[in-house]
């Protein structure tokens, strides 16, 4: 677990100010998700894991939140990427904790493969997931937090693929993603006056169940494009994400953040 309560800045104290707050993230229940919740839990955070199919898991993280660090969480089965999902999803979120004051918009679809083997089902599927989820679930906080007058957070999980594209073929996902950095900078520009704070968090390749098996058939080819000579850990990625979404980043908005080791160095 990567813990960033508190940063020392010279002589100066910086807290992060999250105890207490309400977290809602979706696609919760393992991966990076996981590591968002319990690495926010770990700064007392109140936090709602939103899943699709994996109930056990995200049942599993929501125990281990209460557990080792005396937070409420609690797990809530919502498709992001259906029509008339949101409002049930923050409505369960915010009886069981109270009003949601950041969002990490983790969830994601990744069909692999190359462009001829991608039909426009799986296209849409994609961005429905990971673009109009993203819209909806930050539409559905922003009025909510307009409603109560209520500063926010929005912490996007895109990727460094949105740049630089990817080595084994994830057009609809490397092209949603781009979306999501665009749409970043514009909802940050339009809510920026308002206090709420929309940035981005781009990985690089990360130790997840999903990454292991191609990371060990492909790992010299990956170790030869990452100046770090290793890949992240998700609790790595976690920490960043806790940093955005927190007071230590409250001057912070429309930015994304590379977490390449080195990849990216934009």
């Amino acid at each position: 677990m990567v813990r960033v309560s508190l940063w020392l800045v010279g002589e100066t104290t910086v807290n992060l100010n999250l105890k207490n707050k309400v977290a809602l993230v979706t696609g919760g229940s393992r991966g990076i998700g996981k590591a968002i919740c319990l690495a926010l839990a770990a700064d007392g955070v109140r936090v709602g894991v939103n899943y699709v199919s994996s109930k056990d898991q995200a049942g599993a993280v929501a125990q281990e939140m209460t557990k080792k660090f005396g937070v409420s969480a609690v797990a809530v089965k919502s498709d992001v990427g259906k029509d008339g999902a949101m409002v049930p999803l923050f409505d369960a979120v915010e009886r069981a904790l109270g009003p949601v004051d950041i969002l990490v918009n983790n969830a994601a679809h990744c069909p692999s493969g190359p462009i001829s083997s991608y039909t426009r089902k799986a296209w849409e599927q994609t961005f429905s997931v990971n673009v109009t989820g993203a819209f909806l679930a930050s539409q559905e906080l922003i009025r909510r937090l307009r409603a109560r007058k209520a500063r926010g957070k929005i912490v996007n999980i895109v990727c460094q693929a949105a740049f630089l594209g990817s080595t084994s073929g994830h057009l609809p996902y490397d092209a949603s993603k781009g979306a999501l950095v665009s749409m970043t900078r514009a909802l940050a520009r339009e809510v920026a006056a308002e206090g709420i704070n929309v940035n981005a968090v781009a990985p690089g390749m990360v130790m997840t169940e999903m990454v292991a098996g191609i990371w060990e058939q492909k790992k010299d080819f990956y170790l030869s494009r990452i100046p770090m000579q290793r890949i992240a850990a998700p609790e790595e990625i976690a920490s960043v994400v806790v940093f955005l979404a927190s007071d230590a980043a409250s001057f912070m908005t429309g930015t994304t953040l590379d977490v390449t080791g080195g990849l990216m160095m934009r």
